[in-house]
């Protein structure tokens, strides 16, 4: 993949993601997160059988991010489970625009909340979620695998 410069903001394509586009899932998945990264069959259960919304970013025919939505019957509330944007690929709008691209389907589906979670070191994906207008609503102690706590986020859609 091509590195960007820094700052420029790109305009992916964004669309729901399909069975051939696992291998990039996974791969980004893999880049993104170290410690805490989903198996070949979980990742292939969320985007096939799941009840849940997987979108992908491409630019150039590549894929550069993801996002992994779960779903629930007679539930409002949606919940961002993974994330992903490719390192070369940051700070470029497209977590934003994946998450934009997100909230509009869900809306439409008629779910009205958003939530996620973040570690609380995580200050890059903190700060994209407060941008786009999700709110901290508790801190999680020992969230995740290696004792680390993270932030619940909420939007209303």
């Amino acid at each position: 993949m091509r590195k960007v410069a820094r700052g420029s903001s790109l305009k992916p394509r964004i669309r729901p993601a399909k069975k051939e586009d696992l291998p990039a899932i996974l791969e980004l998945e893999k880049i993104c997160f170290k410690e805490e990264t989903f198996h070949k069959r979980q990742i292939e259960y969320l985007l096939l059988k799941a009840r849940s919304l997987v979108l992908v970013a491409s630019l150039e025919g590549n894929i550069v991010g993801s996002v992994i939505i779960l779903l629930r019957k007679h539930i409002s509330n949606a919940r961002i489970y993974s994330l992903n944007v490719h390192p070369s690929y940051r700070r470029k709008g497209i977590g934003s625009s994946l998450i934009d691209k997100s909230e509009n389907l869900l809306a439409k589906m008629g779910y009205r909340n958003l939530t996620l979670e973040a570690g609380v070191n995580n200050i890059a994906a903190r700060n994209l979620y407060t941008l786009k207008g999700l709110s901290v609503v508790r801190k999680i102690k020992k969230y995740y695998k290696n004792g680390d706590d993270a932030l619940r986020f909420i939007k209303k859609l």
